[in-house]
């Protein structure tokens, strides 16, 4: 199992319990950039199918829940975007 997949499968098994850097870690893997960071809001902009997402995380120690779970929401979305595009390619390749 690969780093970045042991980093994702920690922070699903234990979202309540998730520092700020292990949660960015994970969003870069999955190309989701730091857009800004003010003294109590980190914001991270990524692309799902073709639009740009913007995530806002207020910064606690650890972080909330509830927050961690919105970032598993959108990779989960950028996972499956990459799958469909990876069976398009299969798709056309056999024609």
């Amino acid at each position: 199992m690969s780093k970045r997949a042991k980093r994702l499968q920690r922070i699903r098994q234990n979202p309540r319990n998730v520092s700020l850097r292990e949660l960015q870690a994970v969003l870069e893997d999955f190309g989701f950039v730091l857009d800004r960071s003010s003294g109590s809001h980190h914001s991270f902009v990524g692309t799902i199918n073709g639009e740009a997402v913007l995530l806002t995380i207020p910064l606690a120690h650890p972080l909330k829940a509830v927050y961690v779970k919105q970032a598993l929401a959108l990779i989960d979305q950028v996972v499956d975007e990459s799958d469909e595009e990876v069976d398009e390619e299969a798709a056309h390749d056999q024609e």
